[in-house]
């Protein structure tokens, strides 16, 4: 009977300590599929407006690109993200906003030294991942 007691004891003190740990490793885990999605998203979204320039003008001719994925204002707690493409062009910065407005609800074109900078933001798949933090 002392027996029966004592590997009860232990299997339900190896549970006490497995669950934590478990628990533990779930979230590490979460947090690393939420990263590697996030910036698998920020990526494609990157691609995308990159493609998006070159089919809708003419003579752009992308200069640089660049993908940020965290907290991009600063004041909160949530993953966004941010796709900055710099493309040079002759149309003018009126017709270039028109193009942008008709596809990207969140987005900031800025005319610098004859090239445009476009830059959009966009939701994260994890927005409540640790890197926002």
């Amino acid at each position: 009977m002392k027996k029966v007691f004592s590997k009860i004891f232990v299997v339900i003190g190896i549970t006490i300590v497995s669950i934590p740990a478990l628990l533990l490793s779930l979230f590490v885990v979460i947090e690393v599929v939420g990263y590697i999605a996030n910036h698998a998203a920020t990526n494609k979204q990157t691609k995308e407006l990159t493609a998006y320039i070159e089919k809708s003008i003419e003579d752009a001719s992308i200069v640089d690109t660049y993908s940020f994925t965290g907290n991009t204002s600063g004041t909160s707690n949530y993953v966004e993200c941010q796709s900055k493409v710099t493309f040079n062009s002759n149309m003018p910065e009126d017709e270039a906003d028109s193009i942008f407005e008709a596809r990207y609800e969140y987005y900031a074109l800025e005319k610098n030294d004859g090239s445009y900078i476009i830059t959009i933001y966009g939701d994260a798949p994890f927005p409540d991942n640790i890197e926002g933090h």
